[in-house]
């Protein structure tokens, strides 16, 4: 009875040491800032949360919620190509997060901005990295609609220069 509890006791420590942290993958797409005017825009479709709260991170137009004067932007699903395994987590686990791992997230992020009878789609691939590791204790804020919504700004001002 001991050894199982002790054995639970060691796999849940080594479970929940394993902080995760989320970065834009380019680092000048973490510097981002906006630097043009927002237009305000009303979501469609804001039951895509994730979708949304990316949008909404980004900063990039001024959520509204009258739809009155306002672009209408649809959301869609986005697709999130995730690493094929979990191998690289396993060091973390055994050292108790001691020994950081991480993971690199490729996004297909899309929407429609439909604005004086004109819909202009936009279109793109954003990179995210997942890292796992003990001292990300003080990095929780980085979250990953925060830390998309950075890379989606980033790409958003590259596509517009």
């Amino acid at each position: 009875m001991f050894k199982l509890v002790t054995y639970s006791f060691l796999i849940s420590v080594s479970l929940s040491s394993c902080i995760p942290a989320y970065s834009a993958s380019s680092k000048e797409y973490n510097q981002a800032k906006v630097n043009f005017t927002k237009k305000k825009a009303f979501v469609v479709n804001k039951e895509l949360k994730t979708e949304f709260n990316i949008l909404k991170h980004s900063d990039i137009y001024e959520i509204v919620e009258d739809s009155t004067d306002a672009a209408r932007i649809t959301l869609y699903p986005m697709k999130t190509h995730t690493p094929p395994c979990g191998n690289p987590m396993i060091g973390s686990m055994i050292t108790v997060g001691l020994l950081p791992s991480g993971f690199p997230y490729d996004i297909s992020y899309s929407y429609d901005v439909a604005e004086n009878s004109t819909t202009k789609k936009y279109q793109y691939q954003l990179q995210v990295y997942q890292s796992l590791w003990l001292f990300n204790i003080f990095r929780l804020g980085k979250t990953f609609s925060k830390q998309s919504g950075k890379a989606l700004l980033g790409s958003y001002i590259a596509s517009n220069k």
